[in-house]
């Protein structure tokens, strides 16, 4: 009973748009339903899973703040709307 009546006030609160699980490379939000998407995301999470390790063993807060920002700007790189 409880996840039906979570359902519905999703159903009633979210727009049309994010309701419809349809994946469309054009869209903005549907995108990310796309196989394609999916297999950029599991780069990037490999990419922090071993940029979280590389921080682990060397453990310099000088280090970890440019890994951190070099590991950010490549996964922006990677889920870039664009082609490529």
């Amino acid at each position: 009973m409880g996840f039906e009546l979570i359902r519905f006030y999703l159903q009633l609160l979210l727009p049309q748009w994010m309701q419809n699980r349809e994946p469309d490379k054009r869209h903005f939000h549907r995108r990310r339903l796309t196989p394609v998407y999916r297999r950029k995301r599991r780069k990037v999470a490999a990419l922090w899973t071993a940029a979280g390790l590389l921080m682990l063993l060397i453990q310099a807060p000088s280090f970890i703040i440019s890994a951190s920002l070099l590991t950010t700007f490549i996964s922006f790189s990677l889920l870039d709307e664009t082609e490529g």
